[in-house]
This record gives C-alpha cells, sequence and structure tokens, in this order.
C-alpha cells in the first residue's frame, strides 16, 4: 500500500515533524510505501515565525512565497500521486483547482491538523491575521470535505471536524519515549532550581504572562535560573534568564536540564485548541509541570499528581514555590508524568492506532462505490 504524505513543513517544524515524519520508520516497517513531499522546506522556517505585528512586509513576503510553493505542490500531486491508495494531507490548504482532481480522483483523503486553524493566534487584530484567519476559516472546511478521516490534536479541534463530515481520529501528541528519556536525577533545593520553557518566538509571550510570579520568585530564591529554549532574545527584568536558540539535535539535551517546566497560556479559541506538546516533552523526560488549565492541559496533567494546575499569578507563585523547595515532590511528580505519556501520548501506542486507520480506510469502499 503505497501513502502519499502531503506535509505543511519539513522535519524542524514541530508539526510536520511530530504529525508525519516520527511515524515513517514504523509504517515503511509494517509494509506500507510511505512518499512525502514538503510544501514549505526547512529554509523557510524562520519566515514561520516572523511576528505580523512587528513586521508586516517581512510576514506578505513570507505568505506570497508560501502560496507559490503550495500551488507548485498541488500542481504535482496528479503524478505523485498516481499509484497512491491514500494521500494524506498535514494541514495545507490546497488551491480550489486541486481540491477538485482530488474529489474527481477518488482517492482517500486523511486530513490532519494540529491547531485551532480556523481561528487566528495573533491576539492583537492586524489586517494581515484577519485576512489569514478568513483564508483557513473557508478553506479548512473545503479540505475536510475532502476526508474520509480527520486526525486531530484534542476534542476541541475535533468537534470542529466533525461538524465537516469526516470521522475524526484524535491523537494527541505523540512523544517519542525512546528518544525522550529522563535524565540524571536532579535533587537541588531551595535556590538552586532551573525553571524550563520550550517554545518560539511566537509563542514567548505566552511566557511573559507570569512576568510578575517569576520576579517574586527570583526575589525568594536569589539563585533561581529561568531558562527559555527557543526565543534566544528573551529577557525579563528581576528574573536570571539563559536563553538560547532551539536545535533539534539538542533539544533532549535541553529538556534534561530543567527542573520544572512551564506552560503558561491564555485562555482563547487559539489556545483551546493547542495539543500540550511542551507538557508531553517535558514529562516524557520526567519533569514536574505547572500549566494554566486550558483545553487539553487538563487532560494531560493531573493537579497534584503529575503536575499543577495555575490560573493566577498567585498559584504560579505558590505552586512553583512548593517544588521548587521539594526535590522530592519533583521527582515523584515527575516519575507520575513519564508514566502517563508511555500509557496515553506515546509514539509507540500512536503509530499503531495511525497505521490501523490507514488500513481500515483502504480497506472500506469509498462512499461512491457504495451500491
Amino acid at each position: 500500500m503505497t501513502v502519499l504524505f502531503v506535509t505543511q513543513y519539513g522535519l524542524r517544524a514541530a508539526s510536520s515533524r511530530t504529525r508525519v515524519f516520527q511515524y515513517l520508520p514504523f509504517l515503511r516497517q509494517q509494509g506500507l510505501e510511505c512518499r512525502v513531499v514538503t510544501v514549505l522546506p526547512d529554509r523557510g522556517l524562520g519566515g514561520s515565525q516572523v511576528l505580523v505585528t512587528r513586521s508586516s512586509w517581512r510576514k506578505i513576503l513570507y505568505y506570497i512565497w508560501a502560496l507559490g510553493r503550495t500551488c507548485r505542490v498541488g500542481l504535482q500531486l496528479p503524478r505523485l500521486a498516481r499509484d497512491a491508495r491514500v494521500l494524506f494531507i498535514q494541514k495545507v490548504i490546497l488551491p480550489a483547482p486541486v481540491r477538485w482532481w482530488i474529489r474527481r480522483r477518488r482517492l482517500p483523503v486523511v486530513y490532519d491538523f494540529d491547531d485551532a486553524i480556523f481561528t487566528t493566534e495573533v491576539r492583537q487584530r492586524h489586517w494581515l491575521a484577519a485576512w489569514k484567519e478568513r483564508r483557513n476559516a473557508a478553506g479548512l472546511p473545503t479540505m475536510l470535505s475532502l476526508a474520509r478521516l480527520a486526525v486531530v490534536e484534542n476534542d476541541y479541534t475535533g468537534r470542529y471536524a466533525a461538524a465537516q463530515g469526516p470521522p475524526v481520529l484524535t491523537i494527541t501528541g505523540p512523544i517519542d519515549t525512546v528518544g525522550h528519556q529522563p535524565g540524571p536525577r536532579r535533587t537541588q533545593v531551595g535556590d538552586q532550581v532551573v525553571l524550563g520553557w520550550i517554545g518560539s518566538a511566537t509563542t514567548l509571550p505566552y511566557l511573559a504572562l507570569i512576568t510578575a510570579p517569576l520576579q517574586r520568585l527570583s526575589a525568594r530564591f536569589p539563585g533561581l535560573v529561568l531558562h527559555v529554549v527557543g526565543a534566544p532574545e528573551a529577557a525579563f527584568p528581576g528574573v536570571r534568564v539563559v536563553a538560547r536558540p532551539w536545535a533539534l539535535e539538542r533539544e533532549v539535551a535541553d529538556l534534561q536540564g530543567f527542573d520544572i517546566g512551564l506552560m503558561p497560556i491564555p485562555d482563547d479559541p487559539w489556545t483551546r485548541g493547542k495539543g500540550g506538546y511542551k507538557l508531553l516533552q517535558y514529562m516524557a523526560v520526567g519533569l514536574p509541570v505547572v500549566t494554566s488549565p486550558v483545553g487539553v492541559n487538563c487532560r494531560i496533567v493531573t493537579d497534584g499528581v503529575n503536575g499543577y494546575w495555575a490560573a493566577d499569578d498567585q498559584a504560579w507563585e505558590d505552586r512553583l514555590a512548593r517544588l521548587i523547595t521539594d526535590p522530592g515532590a519533583r521527582w515523584a511528580m515527575g516519575q507520575a508524568g513519564r508514566q502517563v505519556v508511555e500509557r496515553e501520548f506515546s509514539l509507540a501506542v500512536a503509530q499503531g492506532r495511525l497505521l490501523q486507520a490507514l488500513r481500515d480506510l483502504v480497506a472500506t469502499p469509498s462512499p461512491s462505490a457504495l451500491p
């Protein structure tokens, strides 16, 4: 069975890496022929991180380039998918003529999207963000109307997908628990603790939401340090910050250098569609976590067991202070979190579910072929 994967990004982008590329070795071992075509290769990944509110022209140029790449890949699909049994589209919204060809070809389509792309991630209104939101709001339903199966990260995006018609498979994460392993047990107490956050320039404002608690904690524990991975420009007055760029090759080592994982986010239509990937990464390497109780975060984290929920500044300060002063609690919560990831959110579990879904899709006649 041949499956053609159309990915939005290349290997270095978390969404395409986790939603497609990490499955490929297993699927090939199981006898599937997996072909991949990427719309936006790694060399253009920086453009996706440009903040529209800071550099509109750079973002416009990126969108023009992305549109050209999308059309180019779309035109290649009739040739690339000639003998494919399944077309797996990850997050790409294809032009109308390509959608017409797919419908005419009656090729089983799987459509995967990991964020609430039917809304906008830019909280401060901007005309370019509004344009992107309108485009996605119109394009996503048309892509889902082509799909025989939608793959999503959580129930929030799953309800949206189901309303467009296709059956829904929910896979949160997943995390490669072979590659993500706990590091040596860290027993620092008091002020000798590393708070850790991993993300990008576009999500750094979420970390800034807890500036005040971080400042108060830094005053209480003078040696406390905040490690930021993926946003080297990060700086918070009154907080000792060590910030570095993200690199795939050292991602796990960076995570293992944390003592506590942080995931603050606001509660809005965009963040409710998040998949909690930071939390899963932290937990996979044995870290306790503190997170805003928004969306799927409440399913991943059991408050007081493998981490804490923190809904306001005082809760953030109190929960973090508990973990800063109690290395035993950090270790116990980290162990509990690792078990949750292995049991519910690991690649080992998810890849079998995806394989079965692909086989079922091929085995089931398309609606147009039914008597």
